[in-house]
């Protein structure tokens, strides 16, 4: 029984056994992952989880009930404990079932290539990309994973009020990470990457390489002297820093008084070269979706144009407290989470120079290329942050050495004030993206004297 037919067939019993309005939340994810250790199987995992949220007004009252199987058992199931929860528990969640939007973007094209991609050709990239990398460095002395992966994801939410939205969508990554080491240095690196539409377009040799060479040249760091320096973060860690600021952007995190930027709509909060743009119908991205977790139509908007704060991130409920419209940002983390407040696909405008042209025009700097301890180093409501960092550093337009002991502190308020370049590389991976960005000046602590 596939989802829709589920929800036809338990929207028309629960009328019968007296529901007023009924409203279904469906989503569900399977995937296999494949990982290599020394050209053999290391792990092979399939994954499918997922289920059904119902919620129907029965005697005046909402019920609520869950199941993780789609069947004719599960609706006489969710109906029962639906019907239970309305006779005795008085919740009112203060949301009334959603009508659906005027109009929605089209869904994702659904790529059967990637639905019928083979295990074997999964453990033949994976061992490719193990194999590459060992080969291509000698130095390259432990591949801690070489995995590849395909994820198949539906969703459905659908009422009696005329709401239907359904979705499904398909990607595969592959990815490694590996440690190299030479005498009594050691360093480690990945590189990975995605398809929306077939796995041949990816390409393991580069991606393995790209890994070999960033863990290479990690190799022989040392610290460097305690000062200001100009920094440049490279789009991976401008995009891990900047988590820290972008959660102030939640409406429900303004509203609960997490955020600094209450009370700072149309306000100047960061430099005039800022501008954050949530855009969750990017095309070729896995975050891309025309419809919220509440089945609100979703679109591109601007968060803050020109240092500028234009909206926050809402769902129906924050956009209800604040008199406004919902911005299409409600999130589920699963069928059975609450509805909370998210980024489908949140990015900082790209610019026009390039992380090559950034090190060649800078002096006495630093590129920062990966950030440790960013769990505990970030104070996600004050902004300040202290973490260990690893990276090179750049003299006279040159990366000179490699540097690791030293830690970077400041506050990310301070840091999106201070951004003299924003780069062209913006590599979209997730819901939030930077590109590089340079920084004027901060504060670095080393172990090593002038």
């Amino acid at each position: 029984m596939n989802i829709q037919d589920f929800q036809k067939e338990l929207f028309a019993v629960g009328a019968k056994e007296g529901f007023q309005d009924m409203e279904i939340f469906y989503s569900s994810s399977k995937a296999l992952s494949i990982s290599i250790y020394q050209q053999e199987i290391d792990d092979y995992t399939i994954m499918e989880e997922g289920g059904v949220s119902f919620r129907g007004l029965y005697n005046g009252q909402m019920g609520y009930a869950y199941a993780e199987k789609i069947g004719m058992d599960s609706i006489h199931l969710l109906l029962d404990e639906a019907q239970n929860n309305a006779l005795v528990i008085e919740v009112d969640d203060g949301e009334d079932l959603f009508e659906g939007s005027s109009e929605y973007a089209e869904a994702r094209t659904f790529s059967e290539s990637i639905d019928q991609l083979q295990p074997e050709e999964m453990i033949q990239a994976a061992m490719e990309m193990d194999r590459i990398a060992y080969e291509t460095d000698k130095r390259v002395t432990f591949v801690q994973a070489s995995y590849v992966s395909k994820v198949i994801n539906e969703s459905l939410i659908a009422n009696t009020k005329g709401l239907n939205c359904h979705s499904k969508a398909a990607f595969a990554s592959v990815g490694i990470y590996l440690t190299a080491k030479d005498g009594e240095s050691t360093a480690t690196g990945g590189e990975s990457d995605f398809t929306l539409t077939n796995f041949s377009e990816l390409n393991v040799d580069e991606i393995a390489k790209k890994a070999v060479k960033e863990a290479v040249s990690k190799l022989h760091a040392n610290s460097i002297a305690t000062g200001t320096y100009p920094i440049i973060f490279r789009y991976d860690t401008a995009t891990e820093l900047a988590g820290s600021f972008l959660g102030q952007l939640s409406a429900e995190s303004v509203q609960q008084g997490y955020s600094k930027l209450k009370g700072k709509l149309e306000e100047q909060i960061v430099g005039e070269n800022i501008t954050f743009v949530d855009d969750p119908l990017m095309k070729d991205t896995i975050t891309y979706s025309p419809y919220d977790s509440e089945g609100f139509a979703t679109r591109k908007k601007d968060l803050i144009r020109n240092g500028k704060l234009i909206t926050f991130l809402h769902n129906r409920k924050t956009a209800k407290n604040d008199g406004v419209s919902s911005t299409g940002n409600a999130v589920k983390g699963g069928f059975r989470s609450p509805v909370g407040v998210g980024p489908y696909n949140l990015y900082l405008e790209p610019g026009t120079t390039t992380l090559d042209e950034m090190i060649a025009d800078a002096d006495n700097a630093i590129l920062i290329v990966e950030l440790q301890g960013t769990n505990a180093g970030i104070n996600y409501t004050s902004g300040d942050f202290s973490l260990a960092s690893i990276g090179f550093l750049i003299e006279d337009g040159k990366i000179t050495r490699t540097i690791d002991q030293f830690t970077i502190a400041g506050n990310i308020f301070d840091v999106l004030n201070d951004v003299s370049i924003i780069g062209s590389d913006l590599r979209i991976r997730g819901s939030i993206t930077l590109p590089s960005i340079k920084v004027n000046a901060l504060q670095v602590s080393g172990n090593q004297s002038n």
